[in-house]
């Protein structure tokens, strides 16, 4: 199961891993998965992660043929299991059933888990055979909680006592109904129950007529029901009988309790069982339900994801229109500094980044496409926002100082570390200073890294130092509205002018702005610019000859279908002809043998032409082109080879072939038929 130590530098609640929780827990089969859910986090041994997830893959296999984990019936135990193993919790007959069926739904799941291929199998064997315990439970209580005659021999005594004595009380209860004396002072024939004892159901005026114990009063006071004194030896026999049934009752689920407290330990660890199994099927759900992917684990190499998303972002409406993450850290830049406008999804790519890394290290399926690859990290630190500022008393930038000194400290080649907008929050020379200094440690250090940033210096960075590149958020210049795309190998303009104009800065401002800006070298500004929108030209283009390349192998494939029906029908306009031919032969091959069968034993000259006659219309049956092909497809066929049989209009698996009588053996429904070489086709019906 997935372990998560309180040492592990992974700032999972930074990068929104609660959403990843509350996804599973959505897809979750029973209440008993929660509490894996809830411990899912970052595994500590590459080689259980790998496992982890080609399980997860080998199921979402299973699901797309329908079939799911046996999970049904079980139902949380938690809140008193405990509290019970500690001696702390009183066994109850409600709590024993709620135990059988999660056990029951263990054992189910252990033998599935058993039955299926290695990446699987290893699932069932961790679990304890608990199948005996099971049976002992069935024996005791049934599911709705009451506990059952063959708990023990004595409770079956008990009970047929108690039937016997109903049935006394029965007998009674009739004796002072048969009493017209009685009848004439009840308000209704129909006997009841007052505390555990039968009564009559008295008129209260009439109290004092009919003998017996009162035992309640109706609300208002009509009624009065008086238990007769005929019924109270039956009635007393029957409360002796329920006594002695709780009394066994109680010593039946002692005997339970004390069972249960034995094996204390395999119980846990079949109810962790189960809630791994439940967060396994649920993480394969998110590959069947949700297209999620299911990431390789590298030790070592590069993190590549392909059309990666942000699973909080595929949770709203327009989740069709998310662009989606291209990035790839390791071959050969492993540090990447993201520069571009505000509101551009500088802070999106981090999160999106960091969360589906670590969902790949926690065994989760990620949502990109497929070949996603994720190194074993050892740790994934995040700077983004202002999170525990305000709870430490501390300035915003002293709060973005400490965590990032607590990502330099973490930092390896096996860490993956995430800093939005470094270098903000003081003055802007010494914040890029600083942020220079922090990029040559990551450097110097070999992380996997991703910086955002507005600060001109850090994008100078890249280009003086090998293993680091520039990336930017892609910007239309024309409409100046971001694209929410990462183009990497290129710095980004942050377009602050622009985007104030849009968004309502005064007129007068903004140029007021543009005149404190004074005259600057614009000119890596505009060969930014150019290669944006030559980037924007060959995307389009990009797009458009991929619309072009499917559009064409569209038409190739329904040409190419058509080319193979057109065959198809070719070959059945031959055979239909030469069936046609072949069929004229056998008739005159039967009207001749039907003519000169009498002659074919006849002496010379008349049997002689007989037998000449016969045998030239049986070499040209031979000689058939239709017969020649099938013959020569039935000398090739070999055992589940299917073939056409018209006669049935039916294709077939053959079974067994006899070249020698000319016969093939086939399944047809369940039966199996002999049927000669000449019924075979090779062909399928046009409507197949």
């Amino acid at each position: 199961m997935p372990v998560k130590p309180a040492t592990r530098p992974f700032d999972l609640d930074a990068l929104e891993f609660p959403v990843v929780r509350a996804l599973l827990t959505e897809r979750l089969a029973s209440p008993v998965g929660r509490s894996a859910v809830e411990a899912l986090g970052p595994f500590v041994d590459l080689e259980a992660a790998r496992a982890e997830l080609r399980a997860v893959a080998e199921l979402a296999a299973r699901l797309r043929e329908n079939v799911e984990l046996p999970l049904v019936g079980a139902v949380e135990v938690r809140s008193w299991w405990p509290r019970f193993a500690v001696g702390e919790h009183s066994l109850q007959a409600r709590d024993l059933a709620d135990l059988k069926r999660l056990l029951r739904a263990a054992e189910r799941c252990r033998r599935w888990f058993l039955a299926t291929s290695e990446a699987l199998v290893a699932r069932g064997t961790v679990a304890p055979d608990l199948d005996d315990l099971v049976g002992e439970l069935e024996q005791i209580v049934d599911d709705r909680g009451e506990v059952l005659s063959t708990a023990s021999p004595k409770l079956a005594a008990v009970r047929a006592d108690i039937e016997q004595a109903r049935l006394g009380v029965d007998a009674a209860i009739a004796r002072a109904l048969a009493s017209a004396e009685v009848r004439k002072h009840l308000q209704s024939l129909e006997p009841a129950w007052r505390h555990g004892r039968p009564v009559l159901q008295v008129k209260a005026e009439s109290r004092q007529r009919v003998a017996g114990v009162l035992h309640d009063r109706s609300a208002s006071g009509a009624t009065v029901f008086v238990e007769p004194e005929v019924v109270v030896e039956a009635a007393n026999r029957l409360s002796d009988a329920q006594s002695a049934e709780n009394r066994e009752i109680n010593v039946v689920l002692a005997d339970a309790a004390r069972g249960l407290g034995r094996l204390a330990v395999q119980i846990g660890v079949a109810i962790d069982f189960v809630a791994a199994s439940d967060l396994l099927q649920a993480k394969a759900r998110l590959v069947v339900r949700d297209g999620f992917t299911v990431p390789t684990l590298a030790d070592g190499g590069a993190l590549r994801l392909h059309g990666a998303r942000h699973p909080l972002l595929m949770l709203r409406r327009d989740a069709t229109e998310i662009v989606p993450l291209d990035i790839a850290l390791g071959d050969p830049h492993r540090l990447l500094v993201v520069t571009g406008p505000n509101t551009g999804g500088k802070t999106v790519v981090l999160k999106t980044l960091g969360l589906l890394a670590s969902m790949a290290i926690s065994g989760v399926p990620v949502p990109a496409a497929e070949g996603a690859q994720v190194p074993f990290l050892a740790s994934v630190q995040a700077d983004i926002g202002d999170e525990q500022g305000i709870s430490q008393n501390l300035s915003t930038f002293s709060s973005h100082v400490q965590r990032i000194a607590r990502c330099l400290h973490n930092a390896s080649p096996r860490s993956l570390v995430l800093l939005d907008e470094l270098g903000a929050g003081t003055d802007p020379e010494e914040g890029s200073v600083l942020g220079y200094a922090v990029l040559e440690e990551l450097t110097r250090a070999g992380s996997f890294a991703v910086i955002t940033t507005h600060l001109g210096r850090l994008k100078a960075f890249a280009y003086q130092h090998a293993g680091a590149e520039n990336g930017s958020m892609a910007f239309d210049g024309a409409t100046l509205r971001p694209l929410y795309r990462l183009d990497v190998g290129i710095p980004g303009n942050s377009h602050a002018l622009d985007i104030a104009s849009r968004v309502g800065m005064p007129p007068t401002v903004v140029a007021r702005a543009r005149e404190l800006l004074g005259v600057r070298d614009q000119t890596l500004d505009r060969v930014i610019e150019r290669v944006q929108e030559a980037r924007r030209d060959a995307e389009a283009d990009r797009r458009k000859s991929g619309e072009m390349a499917r559009a064409v192998a569209a038409q190739q494939h329904e040409l190419d279908g058509r080319l193979a029906e057109a065959k198809r029908r070719e070959n059945w306009l031959r055979e239909e002809a030469d069936g046609a031919v072949e069929a004229e032969l056998r008739a005159t091959q039967a009207a001749l043998t039907e003519a000169v069968g009498g002659l074919l034993n006849a002496p010379a000259p008349w049997g002689d032409k007989a037998r000449a006659a016969k045998a030239v219309v049986d070499g040209m049956l031979k000689r058939a082109a239709l017969h020649r092909r099938r013959m020569q497809f039935c000398a090739t066929l070999k055992k589940g080879d299917p073939v056409f049989l018209a006669r049935w209009n039916r294709v077939c698996a053959v079974q067994k072939i006899d070249r020698v009588r000319e016969l093939i053996v086939v399944d047809y429904g369940n039966m199996r038929v002999e049927v000669p070489f000449e019924d075979v086709s090779w062909l399928q019906p046009l409507n197949g």
